[in-house]
C-alpha cells in the first residue's frame, strides 16, 4: 500500500524530533531480528509527522515504503492484504492459508529494504487479527528480514499492551528544554508578523508545547495575517499575544472546528469502547481541578469520591486501572513525585485536555472530593510540618476551587466546603511561612463571608482572627492590634470573658503589645490569662504553659533575666514531657531559653542549643522558614560575641537575603537583622558602611515601632555611640542623654539596658 509521502515542506523542519529519529535511525540498522518500534504518545504530540518524517528518508533512500491506516478494522486488514500482494503472495495464498502467515513469510524474504508503517494504532485491539498481538501471533509479528523494519504510532503507551517484540519509544510534547522548539514551530508559521519570540515562548508553554496545537496557532495566524485588516473581524486574534489571550478566554475562538477536543475524544472512546465506561468520567474530574500537579492517592480515592457519581462504584483497584488507562493514552501524566512533594505521586493533565474537557457539571463532585480529603488523618493538618508535602500539593487546588465556586455558582452546601478547604489552604501557607499569599487567601475568605454570612457570624470572626495573625507575622502590628481587640470585643460579649476562644484572642493580643514595646500592660495581661489558664485547663496544659512562655518573654524583655532562665526551664520540663524533643514548641522554648543564656554571658550553652535547635528547624521547615531564620540570627549574634566576625557576617548577610525576599524590607525582624549586620561592621572598622545602615535602620523603626520602643532606642544608642568614635562628640553627648531620659521612662531604672546607657554615658565623663 502506497505511503501518503507527497512533497515535504522543507522551509518546516520537523521541530525537536532530532533525537527521536536518530534513535530509530539506530534501531532501524540494528542486526539481528528485528523489533516493531512504537511511537507513543497523547494525540497531536506528533506520532505521525515523524514516522512520515522517517517514511520520506527511507523513500529517499530507494527502500520500499509501505503505510497502513489502522483506525479502523476493515481498512487495517485490507492493508495488511495489499502490502501481502505487493510483497509477492499470491490472490491463492491468501486465499487459502492465514493471511497474517503469508503476509509476514513474503516480507522475511523480500529481496529489498522496507519500511512498513501502521499508522494510528490506537486501539490496539485491531492487530490481534487471527491472534494476539502480544503473543506475537496477530497482524505484527517478530520478523528476522535484515532489510526490514516496522514502525506503529498509537496513542497506547502500555507495555502490556505491545508484548516483547515491539520497543517503545513514547512521543512527549516539546516541554521542558524542548520549549525552544515549540516557539520556533510558531515562528516558522507567522515569521516575524505575530509578535516577539517572548510572546510566542509564553503561548507555546500556554499550549503545553503539544505539536498539534502550536501548528494549529500558526497557521491560523499566518493565514489571519494575509487578510487585509478592513476585511478583518476587530476581535480577529492576530498575534501571538492576542491568541494567548483569546484562548484563556475560550478555546472555540480559536479552534473553531473543535479539532483540538475532538482529538481527545478520540481516545475516550476507545477506552469506553475497551470497557472503561467512567474514562470520560474521571478525565472530567480531573479537568476541573486546578491546572496544578494533582496528589491522586489523596483525592481520587473510594473514600473521596463519594458524591462523584459512577466513580463512587468504583473500588481502589477499578481506579487504579482508569487512571493508568487515561495515562497510557497520554490523557494525563502520573508522576511517581513532584520535586519538593516529598514521594506523593502526581497526576499531571495537559493544559489543552483540560481546557477542552472541563466541565461545570463536576465543580460540585470536585468541591466534595477535595474537602473529603483535606479532612481526613491522611492528610492531616496544615500547622504540622509533617504533613506540609500534602498541603503545598493541596493547597492551589484548595483555593482555585474556592474561586471557581464563587464565579460559577454551586449549592450552599457546596460552597461551604470549598470555604473550608480555601481556609485550610490559607492556614498552610501561613504555617510554612507564606505571609503574604496567606494574608490574600485569608483576606479573600473574609470578603466572601462578610457579603454571605455576615459581620459578626462566627466564622467570619474565626476567619478575622487568623487574619490577624498573619498580619501580626507580617510585622504590621497597629492593623493586627486592630483586628484582634475587634474580635475580642465580640469573644467578650458573645462567649464571656473565661472561653477558651476569649482567652486565645487575650493572649494573641498581648503578643502584639509585648512587640510594640508595651511591656507592662502585656505583662499585666499575661498574668490574668495565665491565672484562668491553670483554673480552667491545669499547669500542664498546652495553652497554660504557652501564655507562661509569653510571660517569660516579656521578663526577659525587662531584664529579669534569672526569674525569665527559670520559668524557660520549668516549661520546658513539661514541654518535652508531654510533646518529645523535636516538637516545634520545644524548640521555640529552646531558642528562648538559649536567648536568655546568651543575655547572660553564656555563650557556649547558648551556641550550643541554637546549633541543634538549627538543626532540627532546618530538617521540619526548610532554609528559609521565617523560624529557622530567627535562630539562625541569634547564631550569628553568638558568633559575632566571640570574634568569629568573618562567619558572623556571612550568617547574617544569608539571613538578611531571605528575610528581605520572604518577609519585606520594613519588617522587624528584617531591621533587627540589619542593625545587627550594622554592629558587625561597626566592629570590623567600616565606621561609614556602619552610619549608614544605622541611619536607615533607625528612620525605618522610628516610622513603624514609635520613637520609645525599646529596638529604636538600641539602634538610636549604637549609633549615638559611633558618632562618638567619629569625633561627634556633642551630637553623641546629647543622643544619649535623650535615650536615657526615654529608657529610665519606659524601663525604669533597673532594667539592664538602662544600666547600661547610663555606663555608657558615664565613659564619656557624662553624669547620668
Amino acid at each position: 500500500m502506497a505511503p501518503p509521502l507527497g512533497l515535504r515542506d522543507t522551509s518546516r523542519p520537523l521541530r525537536g524530533r532530532g533525537e527521536m529519529l536518530h534513535r530509530l535511525e539506530t534501531a532501524f540498522r540494528s542486526a539481528g531480528a528485528r523489533r516493531t518500534q512504537v511511537l507513543c504518545g497523547m494525540g497531536g504530540c506528533g506520532k505521525t509527522a515523524v514516522a512520515l518524517e522517517m517514511a520520506h528518508r527511507r523513500a529517499d533512500m530507494g527502500e520500499r515504503v509501505w503505510w497502513i491506516d489502522a483506525r479502523q478494522g476493515g481498512s487495517l486488514e485490507a492493508g495488511f492484504r495489499a502490502v501481502a500482494r505487493q510483497a509477492g503472495a499470491t490472490e491463492e495464498q491468501l486465499s487459502c492459508g492465514d493471511a497474517a502467515d503469508v503476509l509476514w513469510l513474503c516480507l522475511t524474504h523480500f529481496p529489498s529494504p522496507w519500511l512498513l508503517v501502521v499508522d494510528n494504532a490506537d486501539d490496539p485491539t485491531l492487530l490481534d487479527g487471527p491472534g494476539s498481538l502480544p503473543a506475537g501471533t496477530g497482524w505484527l509479528r517478530p520478523h528476522a528480514s535484515p532489510v526490514g523494519n516496522v514502525l506503529v504510532t498509537s496513542r497506547d503507551s502500555n507495555s502490556g499492551t505491545w508484548g516483547s517484540m515491539c520497543s517503545l519509544n513514547p512521543v512527549h510534547p516539546l516541554t521542558g528544554e524542548d520549549i525552544t522548539d515549540a516557539v520556533q514551530i510558531l515562528l516558522d508559521y507567522a515569521p516575524g508578523q505575530a509578535g516577539s519570540v517572548a510572546d510566542a515562548h509564553r503561548l507555546a508553554t500556554r499550549l503545553g508545547g503539544l505539536p498539534l496545537a502550536l501548528g494549529l496557532a500558526g497557521r491560523y495566524l499566518a493565514e489571519v495575517n494575509q487578510v487585509p485588516t478592513a476585511y478583518r473581524d476587530p476581535s480577529t486574534p492576530t498575534d501571538f499575544f492576542s491568541y494567548e489571550r483569546a484562548l484563556a478566554a475560550d478555546l472555540r475562538h480559536v479552534d473553531p472546528a473543535n479539532v483540538i477536543g475532538r482529538t481527545w475524544a478520540m481516545s475516550v472512546r476507545l477506552l469506553e469502547k475497551r470497557g472503561d465506561s467512567c474514562a470520560r468520567l474521571l478525565l472530567e474530574v480531573i479537568a476541573t481541578f486546578a491546572d496544578a500537579p494533582l496528589p491522586y492517592t489523596l483525592v481520587l480515592t473510594p473514600n473521596t469520591l463519594t458524591e462523584a457519581g459512577d466513580l463512587a462504584q468504583l473500588d481502589g483497584p477499578g481506579l487504579w486501572k482508569l487512571l493508568t488507562a487515561l495515562a497510557g493514552f497520554g490523557l494525563l501524566d502520573l508522576v511517581e513525585s513532584e520535586p519538593g512533594a516529598g514521594g506523593v505521586p502526581t497526576a499531571r493533565l495537559h493544559p489543552l485536555v483540560r481546557d477542552a474537557t472541563w466541565n461545570q457539571q463536576s465543580l460540585s463532585a470536585c468541591i466534595s472530593t477535595l474537602h473529603c480529603a483535606a479532612m481526613t488523618d491522611e492528610t492531616g493538618t496544615p500547622e504540622e510540618a509533617v504533613y506540609w508535602n500534602h498541603w503545598r500539593l493541596l493547597q492551589p487546588h484548595g483555593h482555585y476551587l474556592f474561586q471557581k465556586a464563587k464565579s460559577e455558582g454551586v449549592s450552599e452546601n457546596a460552597m461551604l466546603e470549598a470555604t473550608e478547604v480555601a481556609l485550610l489552604a490559607a492556614r498552610y501557607l501561613h504555617a510554612h511561612g507564606m505571609y503574604q499569599q496567606a494574608r490574600a487567601e485569608f483576606e479573600a475568605v473574609l470578603a466572601h463571608e462578610r457579603d454571605h454570612l455576615g459581620e459578626t457570624h462566627k466564622d467570619t470572626i474565626a476567619t478575622r482572627h487568623r487574619l490577624a495573625q498573619v498580619l501580626h507575622d507580617q510585622g504590621e502590628l497597629k492593623q493586627a492590634r486592630a483586628e484582634y481587640e475587634a474580635v475580642l470585643d465580640y469573644d467578650r460579649e458573645h462567649l464571656g470573658e473565661a472561653n477558651q476562644d476569649t482567652l486565645t484572642i487575650r493572649h494573641d493580643l498581648a503578643i502584639v503589645l509585648h512587640d510594640q514595646g508595651e511591656l507592662e500592660q502585656a505583662r499585666a495581661e499575661y498574668e490574668a490569662i495565665l491565672t484562668l489558664r491553670r483554673e480552667l485547663l491545669g499547669e500542664t496544659h498546652r495553652s497554660t504553659l504557652s501564655t507562661r512562655h509569653e510571660l517569660a518573654r516579656v521578663l526577659h524583655d525587662q531584664g529579669e533575666l534569672e526569674q525569665a532562665q527559670a520559668e524557660y526551664e520549668a516549661i520546658l520540663t513539661h514541654e518535652r514531657e508531654l510533646l518529645g524533643e523535636a516538637n516545634p514548641a520545644v524548640l521555640v522554648t529552646r531558642h528562648n531559653l538559649a536567648r536568655v543564656w546568651h543575655d547572660q554571658g553564656n555563650l557556649e550553652e547558648a551556641l550550643a542549643d541554637f546549633e541543634a535547635v538549627l538543626e532540627h528547624k532546618q530538617e521540619q521547615l526548610g532554609e528559609t522558614h521565617p523560624d529557622t531564620l530567627g535562630t539562625r540570627h541569634e547564631l550569628a549574634r553568638v558568633l559575632q560575641e566571640q570574634g568569629e566576625l568573618e562567619q558572623a557576617r556571612a550568617e547574617y548577610e544569608t539571613v538578611l537575603a531571605h528575610e528581605r525576599v520572604h518577609l519585606g524590607e520594613t519588617h522587624p525582624e528584617t531591621l533587627t537583622t540589619r542593625h545587627n549586620v550594622a554592629s558587625l561592621l561597626e566592629a570590623q572598622g567600616d565606621l561609614e558602611g556602619a552610619r549608614e545602615e544605622y541611619e536607615a535602620v533607625l528612620a525605618l523603626r522610628r516610622k513603624h515601632l514609635g520613637e520609645a520602643h525599646n529596638r529604636t532606642l538600641s539602634t538610636r544608642q549604637n549609633l549615638a555611640c559611633l558618632l562618638y568614635e567619629q569625633g561627634e562628640l556633642e551630637q553623641a553627648r546629647t543622643e544619649g542623654e535623650a535615650i536615657l531620659a526615654l529608657r529610665r521612662e519606659q524601663m525604669g531604672d533597673t532594667h539592664p539596658d538602662t544600666k547600661r546607657t547610663v555606663a555608657w554615658l558615664r565613659s564619656l565623663d557624662i553624669e547620668a
